[in-house]
């Protein structure tokens, strides 16, 4: 399964990565988001940041803990989780051009597990909704900068 979503924010690139990767903050600038935990003692994000997420999804809300496994600042954040027999990796991107900076994220999930295997199928139908989900996520953060700018 492999889902890509994008935005175009119209503010400079070290701005918006900096609001993405805000992760004490993302629980009052995206909606959907509750609750953001960081499980890690370091003082910076970056490579071993670990955090528990919790969010509205699907009308339900869900906790997942995720791992920062990739981390170049101002241009890409690589988050992976293990859950329930699937591993996720979702990659963030930012890109800019001429004061405008284009986001996107590519997130994937591969079933490890016979259950996972056998559910994975749902998710081709969920697809539509997550890439929804992400692009509202998108728009909440992009809204809060453009306002900043």
């Amino acid at each position: 399964m492999k889902i890509q979503a994008q935005c175009q924010i119209n503010a400079p690139k070290d701005e918006v990565f900096k609001a993405f990767s805000d992760l004490s903050n993302l629980e009052h600038n995206v909606q959907a988001i509750t609750k953001v935990e960081i499980l890690t003692s370091a003082e910076e994000i970056g490579v071993g940041t670990k955090f528990k997420e919790t969010r509205v999804m699907f009308g339900k809300e869900a906790s997942e803990v995720m791992e920062i496994t990739g981390f170049s600042p101002s241009d890409h954040i690589r988050e992976e989780a293990h859950s329930n027999g699937m591993h996720y990796i979702s990659d963030w991107r930012f890109s800019e051009d001429n004061g405008q900076t284009k986001v996107t994220i590519d997130f994937s999930g591969q079933a490890n597990s016979f259950f996972a295997k056998v559910t994975s199928a749902l998710f081709f139908f969920m697809a539509g909704s997550m890439k929804k989900a992400f692009e509202k996520d998108m728009n909440d953060l992009k809204v809060k900068l453009e306002m900043n700018s």
